[in-house]
């Protein structure tokens, strides 16, 4: 999960945002990362020093090499979800990116709340302590929702034959250790079995909605990803490195994820599975392309 905080200039509320975001992410073991830019941020500028020093004493929280940053087209395409300040950043932010409309939201309208959050610059301390301390505790809200949303609104449909088996029993304890539902649908031990009866279980799971991705593991991941694919509505994509799998969902939009258990260490499959389950398909000319692939499909369904 990749979030980004906006504000007007970046000195402010944008940078303790983020800082007391990561710093209870961290705490609670999640693996999810803020950034922050403003809209019409003075590029470079250090934070403000009241809110270095609220964050400091109040939080423990060190922002003192923070430098604004002016928003640009690639903040938004990286970001999961973009929480602006106040109403005002959102509306200019949808106005100028309409194509990212359905990911931008103020952080109080997200979590349930309406109104800002008052801008605290050139203000004394105690307006900032207010700030942090409400930032704080619309965060904890944020996070509560994050977590409760990962968990409602995700299944993982896990697969493999023999030559897989081993490494996506490793999947699975990630998926565990990490709360991320799945449902194994086998093979269960290491005698030898055919492939495509497992990519077929997964890839049905997937298509139907009863999953709403997949992983899937053979020898090398090829045969589980052409099987797969003859599925409508299936788009698995075979990756053997962190690049192409964060670009198998940005680009791509697979919604299987398909390796090798003979070629891929477990080290390297977790972080290409924490890549592609974390990145978010990018939409726009990419639509335009997945469009088209779907039109091919339809064309021989007939």
């Amino acid at each position: 999960m990749r979030v980004l905080f906006v504000c007007t200039g970046n000195t402010c509320r944008s940078p303790m945002a983020e800082g007391i975001f990561n710093a209870k992410s961290k705490a609670l073991g999640k693996d999810w990362e803020a950034k922050s830019a403003g809209v019409f941020a003075p590029e470079g500028f250090p934070a403000s020093s009241e809110a270095v020093e609220v964050l400091k004493k109040e939080y423990g929280i060190d922002i003192s090499d923070h430098r604004a940053k002016s928003l640009r087209e690639e903040d938004l395409k990286g970001a999961d979800l973009v929480l602006a300040m106040a109403f005002s950043h959102k509306r200019s932010l949808v106005s100028q990116y309409p194509e990212y409309a359905d990911k931008i939201f103020t952080i109080k309208e997200f979590v349930g709340l309406e109104g800002d959050v008052e801008d605290p610059y050139g203000m004394p301390l105690e307006v900032y302590k207010k700030t942090a301390e409400e930032l704080s505790g619309l965060i904890d809200k944020l996070i509560e929702k994050l977590s409760e949303e990962r968990k409602v609104d995700r299944m993982i449909a896990l697969g493999s034959d023999h030559a897989g088996y081993e490494l996506k029993e490793v999947i699975k304890k990630y998926l565990e250790e990490k709360g991320i539902p799945y449902k194994d649908f086998g093979t269960f031990n290491e005698e030898s079995v055919d492939y495509p009866d497992y990519a077929l279980k997964v890839a049905e799971a997937v298509a139907s909605g009863e999953c709403t991705e997949g992983i899937l593991v053979c020898g090398t991941g090829i045969g589980m990803s052409i099987t797969a694919n003859k599925v409508p509505g299936i788009r698995a994509a075979h990756v053997e490195d962190v690049f192409s799998a964060r670009a198998a969902k940005e680009h791509n939009n697979a919604n299987i994820l398909c390796m090798g258990g003979r070629v891929t260490g477990p080290g390297l499959a977790i972080m290409m599975v924490e890549e592609w389950l974390n990145a978010t398909f990018q939409g726009g000319r990419h639509q335009k392309r997945i469009d088209k692939i779907t039109e091919i499909e339809k064309k021989y369904m007939k």
